[in-house]
Parts: C-alpha cells; structure tokens; sequence
C-alpha cells in the first residue's frame, strides 16, 4: 500500500499543543505564493530559536503542498514541544536538478523571510537551525555550508544527498560544475571556522550512490574536525522516520530533536 505522505506522521509520535501560523507567503511569483507555517511553542516567552525545515525533491505535482505533509506537521509540533519554532514551507520542483539555483534562492528566501520577521513569529533571528530531507541536500545544506552565516547554528540532514559525485554514473549525471557548486562535500572547502554544528541520519538501507555521499561528506567532515554527529540506522529505509515503526528510528528522531535543542539554546556559539 502506499504511503499516504498527508496522513503519516513521524514514527515518534509528537506532542500537541504547538500554537500555529498557517499559510504565511514568504515569496511569490507568476507560478503564485510559496506558504510557509510556524509552530509555535504553547508558552509565548520568545523570541525562541527557529528551525526551517526543508523538504525533498520530486515533480512539482508531488511536494506542491509539501508543508502540509504528516511528517511535516509532525515535526513542527516537535520542534514546539522543545521551546523552537518549527517552519516547514514549501518549494518548487528543481525538475530534475535543472533549476537547483532558483530553488536554493526560494530556500534563502524562506530564512530571509523568518529573520526579517522574527517579532511576530516569536524567533530570534540569530538562533536558527535548518533540518533537510532526503534531495534537498544540493539547495538545502550545500549553500549554507558554502556561505557559512553566523545565524545558523544547527543543521541536519536525513537521508540527505550530501554529495552529487556519485551519480557521475547516471542516466542523467550531473556536470562537473554542479557537482562543485551542489554538494556539501565541496561547499566545507578547507577550514571548518565558521560552519555550524551537522547531525547526519543515514539509512542503512538507502541506495549506494546516497549512501556513498553521505560517506565522502562525514570523511572530509572529519578530515576539518568538523563538530558533526553520525546516526545510523542499519536496517532503515530512505524515509525512514515515517516508514519504519521501530526503535531506531524513534531515538534518531530524538537525537536530532536533542541536537537542536542543545545547540540553539543559548544566545552565543
């Protein structure tokens, strides 16, 4: 049966209570509005660090409404039950890798939207964290590992495509200019100053080429004594936190929970 991606919810199941902002346009153009919701934590002592979170790639017609997804939700109620504002917002397609730059640019323009209105949505702009799924690897971690800015403090990746270089072999390989430009791996250059702290998820049961990325980004992670954490799950499928109802996938999701948490809770790095 497949999975119906509005009705599941995170394995962990998540608390309740978040008070919630619901279709916020954070950017608009002649395709309409991109929508953007907040979870905020049910006491409203903000401003409280804020952790946008990034959906994967796929046809336009699959994450249209990408935000609204169970796991989405899930996670925003989550991130609110941990004091942090959670904002899952949507993207367009990068239909195939050909317009990975206009959807990084929408993901920038969803962090730039959050910072400049972090008043009303309870968030203190200096105290943000970016948790991404799955493809969003090449415009969700790659240019922020690039530009380094000193507001985020915290990111993760789930099952993430940390590094293009694998899919040389393809149907439809990358460019080599993509390759640089789109993956993580390259975006750490030679120096860790100035990157955030990185808690990967890998699924052990993931294809080869996601898998060997995700392996070439934590070596040369390591490599620049990076402060990045690994989790494994050795029996987890791609999506794992929705699909596989075990124990692994419940204490990597607290994990990342934990992550955030301890790393956005205080105003200094």
């Amino acid at each position: 049966m497949a999975l119906d991606l509005f009705a599941a919810g995170t394995v962990l199941p998540a608390p309740t209570g978040a008070r919630t902002i619901r279709d916020i346009t954070y950017r608009a153009d002649d395709r309409g509005p991109l929508l953007l919701d907040a979870y905020l934590p049910a006491d409203p002592a903000g401003p409280r660090p804020g952790v946008l979170l990034v959906n994967g790639d796929a046809p336009e017609a699959v994450i249209a409404r990408a935000k609204d997804w169970g796991g989405f939700r899930s996670y925003g109620e989550h991130l609110a039950g941990r004091g942090i504002v959670g904002l899952p917002f949507n993207h367009h397609s990068t239909e195939a890798g050909t317009h990975t730059g206009d959807v990084a640019r929408e993901v920038a323009a969803a962090i730039a939207y959050v910072r400049a209105h972090a008043v009303e949505l309870e968030v203190d702009a200096d105290r943000i964290g970016v948790w991404a799924f799955s493809a969003a690897g090449p415009f969700g971690i790659a240019p922020l590992l690039g530009e380094r800015p000193a507001y985020l403090r915290a990111l993760a990746g789930f099952y993430a495509i940390w590094d293009l270089a694998p899919l040389r072999n393809t149907d439809a390989p990358p460019t080599e200019a993509n390759i640089q430009q789109w993956s993580a791996t390259s975006a750490l250059g030679d120096s860790a100053a100035g990157l955030p702290a990185v808690f990967v998820a890998r699924a052990g049961r993931d294809g080869l080429r996601i898998k060997s990325g995700t392996d070439q980004f934590l070596a040369r992670a390591l490599d620049l004594d990076l402060d990045v954490q690994l989790h494994n799950h050795p029996t987890g499928q791609h999506g794992f936190d929705i699909r596989d109802d075990d124990a692994r996938s419940r204490e990597i999701i607290r994990a990342a929970l934990d992550f955030f948490t301890e790393r956005l809770s205080t105003p200094d790095r």
